[in-house]
């Protein structure tokens, strides 16, 4: 019985790890990625690679600048107004993200 529990846990354990380097191939933790907007438009920032999803905690310092929403990819960034602000992005796994989001 202790046999199929620890082949289970050793398969959780490679999926973690997996995608934890997958979340590192893009980026190194404690780096800003830039990002450039237009008002109205949208990041996906689980589709972009950056991020491994679910994003969870997520905030941005200025949502006159910058708004969080839900796209059918997951977590996104829109541009509201011209500006610049910082957002940061936290995931199950891995380190949070910070991005430099600037809208035109």
């Amino acid at each position: 019985m202790k046999a199929p529990i620890l082949i289970v846990l050793g398969f959780l354990t490679l999926i973690i790890f997996v995608s934890y380097a997958k979340a590192g191939e893009t980026t190194e933790p404690g780096q800003t990625h830039e990002v450039e907007l237009q008002v109205g438009e949208i990041f996906k920032v689980c589709k972009s690679g950056i991020v491994v999803c679910p994003a969870i905690v997520s905030i941005c310092d200025d949502p006159n600048i910058v708004t969080l929403v839900n796209t059918p990819d997951g977590l996104g960034f829109k541009g509201v107004a011209p500006g610049t602000t910082l957002c940061s992005v936290g995931t199950t796994v891995g380190p949070r993200r910070l991005f430099r989001v600037t809208v035109r």
